[in-house]
């Protein structure tokens, strides 16, 4: 081997590493990592995650920092997040970490004797909805509707779900190009947390109030029934958004899902969305006032991931994790930048708390149940 200026550099310091003694001895990775900087203690850990954060995940620029600065791989399979905690299927296959989508789901973690070490919410993201411009029209129009501060508020969002109690038509509502009754659709609220978090926000606004163990007794049939009325309900957040784009108006004219999704796919596929926005019937994101918003906690389960705690709320990870997925960060803050996205909230002040695992716990069960 030719003797370079490099390779000249590389041994010296490596004989400066071991010292007289010869004690010390470097290997050829650890050497590496002094040179470059890189991290030389590489592991690669597995755990089940939200399918609303795959890509985050799978981002080239998220890996590598990942490993570069903190020496982690993570090898993230989609589960939903209500069954991530609670499906003994997935749990006695002993992952090392979750990353579910809601910190209530880390207490019930606990409740069903996961071996929770740490637990910290790494991100944000509302939980809103969205619909197609006709719709919204004929809605702001009746007053379910308002727009503030360039973006579009549900400012009677109680009374709107109360209309698919009542068996309202959309043409009641005054959308008449529509056909049937008026429905919100999400995903199945006992396997991932878009639908756990309408539950949630549901529970809420027929309470009055943060919803308690004994509201849902009350309100539970009727919770219930909004969610019969959807019909079939997809068991991930990320295939229930494909799922609002492909059917359109007609198969989803309102859907609950994340603020982030619309965000990242609008930075993901700029031509299909510079189509979308400019057609006759586009999407629009709307915001419940009151909403709940989804804390992305990360669970670690074994002593080799609880470094994924200070890694995943690096600054430039969560950066990363706004300008391109959309995730606001763990305290609801937008990044320095970010995506010129229109109809988008710069502060989600309408905001209610998240009922406790024990309400929450009940409100499952009672939709996990045949009526």
């Amino acid at each position: 081997m030719a003797l370079t200026r490099r390779n000249l550099g590389l041994g010296l310091l490596a004989t400066g590493l071991v010292g007289t003694s010869g004690a010390a001895l470097v290997g050829p990775r650890t050497l590496e990592g002094l040179v470059t900087g890189a991290n030389p203690n590489q592991i690669s850990l597995w755990g089940f995650i939200g399918g609303e954060k795959l890509d985050f995940v799978r981002n080239p620029k998220v890996r590598d920092l990942l490993a570069r600065r903190y020496g982690l791989t993570l090898d993230g399979r989609r589960a939903g997040s209500v069954e991530m905690v609670s499906d003994a299927a997935l749990t006695r296959q002993q992952p090392q970490w979750l990353w579910p989508a809601s910190s209530v789901l880390a207490q019930l973690a606990r409740r069903n004797g996961l071996p929770v070490r740490r637990d910290e919410i790494v991100f944000n993201s509302p939980l809103v909805l969205y619909s197609w411009s006709p719709v919204v029209e004929a809605l702001e129009k009746a007053g379910f509707v308002a727009r503030r501060d360039s973006a579009y508020y549900v400012v009677k969002m109680a009374e709107l779900m109360e209309a698919i109690v009542q068996r309202l038509t959309w043409k009641d509502l005054g959308v008449g190009d529509l056909f049937g009754r008026v429905i919100v659709t999400t995903t199945d609220p006992v396997k991932s947390n878009s639908g756990f978090s309408f539950a949630a926000l549901l529970a809420n606004l027929f309470a009055g109030d943060v919803a308690s163990v004994e509201t849902v007794a009350r309100d539970g049939d009727k919770i219930a029934g909004i969610f019969e009325r959807m019909g079939y309900k997809e068991a991930s957040s990320g295939t229930h958004w494909n799922s609002y784009l492909t059917e359109g108006i007609g198969g989803k004219p309102l859907v609950a899902a994340y603020e982030s999704q619309i965000i990242e796919f609008i930075l993901s596929n700029p031509d299909r969305w510079a189509a979308l926005k400019n057609a006759r019937i586009r999407p629009v994101l709307l915001y419940p006032a009151p909403t709940v918003t989804s804390a992305h906690p990360i669970i670690s389960l074994a002593a080799a991931a609880d470094p994924l705690v200070a890694a995943l709320t690096d600054p430039d990870l969560q950066e990363l994790a706004w300008s391109e997925h959309g995730f606001r960060g763990k305290l609801g803050g937008i990044g320095r930048g970010g995506p010129p996205v229109e109809d988008l909230a710069q502060v989600v002040s309408s905001l209610a708390p998240m009922p406790d695992a024990a309400t929450m716990l009940m409100l499952m069960q009672r939709l996990g149940s045949p009526a």
